[in-house]
């Protein structure tokens, strides 16, 4: 297993032709937007504490969210979490030039037609319409039943490169009912996948699905701990039938345990990546996102004079 920048040569070549193809889906995780949001673990320790959460696992979103949830009502607990997203968004606005973070810039720029998020911010809203001018269309998921009725329904077009689509699979903090959150969330969320996968109104929309299916998808910001999100992720492409043709081998970008004792961490890390390699496709990055994102803008605009590519 390489450190640092371990993706091979050819793997950047890949990823960097796919791009600018249009051919890369970006797939967000938590660690795009540290250090100007909390990670979940961060959000779940500060949650267990103000509302006494008597367990040792207070690390756990889920787990201290359906407390919460079981004590009050699930709402609650998702406009806390809203709330203090929306207080660290308040107090980057103050520091930040442009108030928005430069990896989410930096994936702005690459101009691809479908960005995936599993975060609930706005912070790569706010980079498309700086970076290019136009404001791109967000797409809320409709993951419970009652979506079906509270969110606006999926598009029925295409999209396109010039005003790209954002999809919000786990919701977004502006409408707090949309976010998945606790436990009880991520059951109704896998029940629906397999219940609506053949009806007109399925979890995920077609558009989406075609891009799970016919492009790279490029994780960014996911860490070891979040190798049971990857467990969903196969589920779901299962479920869609639309697993990946060989030729769109995946790429993800880990963030590591530096809490983890030298050993555990290895160990750990080469489980993950046979594991990823084996079911997925999927090849695995080492490192921080604000690194790998550098390394890639460089490549692509290195590579675009020659083949014509323009963001």
């Amino acid at each position: 297993m390489d450190d640092g920048f371990s993706l091979r040569e050819e793997t950047w070549e890949t990823l960097v032709d796919s791009i600018m193809n249009g051919e890369c889906t970006p797939f967000l995780g938590a660690g795009v937007a540290v250090p100007y949001l909390p990670r979940g673990a961060d959000l779940a320790a500060s949650l267990a504490e103000q509302f006494d959460y008597p367990l040792d696992d207070h690390t756990n979103l889920a787990r201290v969210t359906q407390y919460i949830a079981s004590l009050r009502e699930p709402s609650f607990a998702k406009r806390r979490v809203c709330e203090r997203l929306r207080e660290a968004q308040a107090r980057t606005d103050a520091t930040l030039p442009g108030a928005v973070p430069q990896n989410h810039l930096t994936l702005a720029r690459l101009g691809l037609p479908v960005y995936v998020t599993t975060n609930y911010d706005d912070y790569l809203e706010r980079a498309v319409a700086a970076v290019r001018g136009v404001q791109p269309n967000i797409v809320l998921c409709r993951w419970s039943d009652r979506h079906l009725t509270d969110l606006p329904s999926y598009p029925k077009s295409g999209v396109a490169a010039s005003a790209p689509t954002i999809f919000h699979l786990h919701g977004h903090m502006r409408a707090p009912n949309s976010i998945l959150l606790t436990e009880d969330d991520y059951i109704d969320f896998t029940v629906s996948l397999a219940r609506r996968v053949d009806k007109k109104d399925p979890v995920i929309p077609f558009f989406i699905r075609q891009a799970l299916g016919n492009t790279k998808l490029l994780f960014i910001g996911y860490s070891l701990e979040d190798w049971n999100f990857r467990v969903l992720m196969r589920y779901l492409m299962k479920q869609q039938g639309v697993l990946q043709h060989d030729r769109f081998n995946s790429i993800s970008v880990q963030l590591s345990d530096p809490h983890l004792p030298a050993d555990r961490r290895e160990k750990a890390e080469m489980f993950l990546e046979t594991y990823l390699k084996t079911s997925s496709s999927i090849n695995v990055y080492w490192g921080d996102a604000g690194p790998f994102l550098n390394e890639l803008i460089q490549r692509v605009e290195q590579a675009s004079p020659q083949n014509g590519w323009k963001p």
